[in-house]
């Protein structure tokens, strides 16, 4: 038996998937690397493959779908996604379960809540997770804030929202400009500022801890994004820790 955690076994285009932790219950947040991959990052934080509950998938973009047929067949795991993202998900041979936004639903002892996301994806979706008292709100790959998300976000311990890219970075790098109009569109990525801004319009007087997610490789640096967050939360303050993750890189756990 282990504490209550969340891991970010990888973060970025390279791969995403972050582990929600009960002492009864273990989640896996998408499967964006290779079944032996995602295998051995869960090692790291000493949960065996067969401890996992349940995958549950944001979207069916590569990034964050790569291994989960593989590690959901090998390890007899269901898969969860909305309809539009089962559909353009390789499923053969798993057992697939479908929810919907507007439904909340239990996966042992966690209360898992499903909200909308704008993103170039069918049905993209962003969670919050109840764990043992404690509130996990998770949104990567969202194009842009809306009230929705602010509302289901509010009220959490820990706070995980993608902070994609440095606006000048970005706008002055060497993307062509049909992929730097898709990053910038409402259905594109967040960028650090409006990062800032979901977590200052969605923290309370609970939130203990934010975590960055999903940090581009060529428009982003740790630091910037960090500097700009802290920025719209009106940092400095002893209360709340703002940590950005490494592209591509497992996190320590961050203990619930």
């Amino acid at each position: 038996m282990h504490d209550s955690l969340v891991a970010v076994l990888s973060s970025g285009s390279c791969g995403n998937s972050t582990l929600v932790s009960s002492p009864e219950t273990s989640i896996m947040i998408d499967a964006g690397l290779s079944c032996r991959e995602l295998e051995r990052r869960l090692g790291l934080f000493g949960v065996e493959p067969s401890e996992i509950n349940a995958v549950l998938l944001t979207h069916e973009h590569t990034d964050h779908n790569r291994g989960a047929q593989r590690f959901c067949k090998v390890h007899d795991v269901p898969l969860y996604g909305t309809e539009g993202t089962l559909a353009l998900t390789p499923s053969d041979g798993i057992e697939g379960n479908v929810f919907t936004h507007r439904q909340s639903f239990e996966i042992g002892d966690i209360a898992v809540r499903p909200f909308p996301v704008k993103h170039l994806a069918a049905d993209p979706v962003a969670f919050t997770f109840a764990v043992r008292g404690k509130k996990v709100s998770y949104a990567s790959d969202l194009g842009c804030i809306t009230d929705r998300v602010v509302r289901e976000m509010k009220g959490a311990d820990l706070l995980m929202v993608e902070a994609n890219y440095d606006d000048a970075m970005l706008r002055t790098g060497n993307y062509p400009g049909f992929l730097k109009r898709a990053i910038l569109s409402d259905h594109g990525h967040l960028s650090n500022d409006a990062a800032g801004d979901l977590c200052a319009n969605a923290a309370s007087a609970d939130l203990r801890e934010v975590v960055l997610l999903h940090l581009s490789r060529d428009n982003n640096r740790m630091e910037i994004a960090e500097e700009a967050v802290c920025r719209k939360l009106g940092r400095p303050t002893p209360t709340v820790k703002v940590t950005p993750t490494e592209h591509g890189i497992h996190s320590e756990p961050f203990r619930l």
